[in-house]
């Protein structure tokens, strides 16, 4: 029976299809310590099987080495991302889960994690189901800012919870503002703006629903700030690419180019691009329907060259698709894609492109620098990324840049 030669870099996790036993000097005991923290961290089921999936990795690569635990640090960890290249399978997966690797790793020296109570994480989980309902019926809130919320809030949750018991009646602005610091350690501050923004979110129904009898939210912690940036779209030459990495021989490549022109014309969200059903598409009045933030329901034209990547999508969609999603996967489960499995497409066809990995939000800039680039005016931005103010779409403004140039007074004829 023939074997496979094992090739520097590339991880034996995909050999054969299967996952091995995880080997090496963080199995199995730095790995139960990671499930832990992952848990008191408040990531989700999914990205918990990430991250460790990536821990699993770095432990073969360290035997491999002949690297002990006692050798993991900001160096090591960075050399086992270097050993990803742009042709490494899950090159995707790992870049994306070593941040939350190396502050596990940072959190190591500190007191162990204690388990928690199934007691504990049971009331909290009730709780959490009733916020993220309120969230969603009171708020308008999508199912996915609402699990976002739900990530980094839940573990303050988990900590309120004893004896089966939420435990509301001892919630105070110190308690609130201690998790804030501890949970947003080692993140940016733009993720620490988004914990901040959970955690006043959770505070307001925990008011709201009479679980606390004074509103907290005017004390937390301020997420630090950040200095305004332009949106960063991508040039032209950069799309050509992407598209040109999908391989229209296949039924993955035809998919993927249909959702990267989606993306690049009309300047869809990944997640309204997973939602689309074939039921949103009117190819008699050549337009279609989305459904955006607070399930507001956009109606967009429908561009030739994106009703022709649709119908080049759908000649090969899988007759037997459980759902009527426009986009599927295409193994089984034969269901929808996820926001997350859209913004990967684009990932991964960036690198399999030679470029700086690129995801799908950036794509969505580009549709809108693009209409004002052609002499369009903020309204249609504003229309095209179905933004609620104009305030949001402004910001677009600053990157035309031949425009701005051309209003700009020359230095020498200032009046003096």
């Amino acid at each position: 029976m023939a074997t496979r030669k094992h090739v520097e870099g590339i991880d034996p996790f995909l050999v054969g299809g299967r996952r091995p036993v995880p080997s090496g000097p963080l199995a199995p005991g730095v790995l139960a310590e990671l499930r832990r923290w992952c848990a008191a961290e408040g990531y989700a089921a999914g990205t918990i099987q990430q991250i460790e999936s990536t821990v699993e990795r770095l432990s073969r690569w360290m035997e491999r080495r002949g690297v002990g635990v006692g050798g993991v640090g900001d160096a090591l960890i960075r050399q086992f991302a270097a050993s990803y290249g742009p042709d490494t399978p899950g090159r995707g997966m790992v870049l994306s889960r070593v941040p939350a690797v190396r502050r596990f790793f940072s959190d190591r020296g500190r007191p162990a994690l204690p388990a928690a109570d199934p007691a504990a994480v049971g009331a909290a989980e009730l709780e959490l189901d009733e916020w993220c309902a309120w969230l969603r019926d009171q708020g308008g809130i999508t199912d996915g800012t609402a699990v976002n919320r739900r990530g980094w809030a839940a573990g303050f949750v988990v900590g309120l919870a004893g004896d089966g018991q939420a435990g509301w009646d001892r919630v105070d602005l110190a308690m609130v503002n201690a998790y804030v610091a501890g949970r947003g350690r080692g993140y940016s501050a733009a993720s620490c703006s988004l914990l901040v923004t959970a955690v006043r979110s959770l505070l307001r129904w925990a008011l709201a629903s009479g679980r606390v009898e004074t509103d907290l939210t005017g004390g937390i912690l301020r997420a630090p700030a950040t200095r305004a940036a332009l949106p960063r779209g991508v040039a032209q030459i950069q799309v050509d690419a992407l598209l040109a990495a999908t391989d229209p021989a296949t039924r993955v490549g035809v998919r993927d180019r249909a959702v990267i022109t989606m993306l690049a014309r009309l300047g869809l969200r990944a997640g309204e691009v997973a939602g689309l059903a074939l039921d949103d598409i009117d190819w008699a009045a050549g337009r279609l329907t989305v459904v955006g933030k607070g399930q507001r329901r956009l109606t967009l034209p429908l561009p030739v060259d994106v009703g022709e990547a649709l119908v080049a999508w759908l000649a090969v969609r899988p007759a037997d698709a459980q759902d009527r999603s426009v986009f599927t996967r295409l193994r089984a489960p034969l269901r929808k894609l996820t926001p997350a499995g859209v913004s990967d497409i684009v990932v991964h066809s960036s690198e399999r492109a030679g470029l700086s990995p690129i995801r799908a939000h950036r794509l969505r800039h580009t549709a809108a620098m693009n209409t004002i680039a052609a002499g369009g005016s903020l309204i249609e931005a504003q229309e095209l990324l179905g933004h609620q103010s104009a305030e949001t779409t402004r910001v677009y403004a600053r990157t035309d840049l031949a425009s701005l140039r051309a209003l700009a007074v020359p230095f020498g004829k200032v009046p003096r």
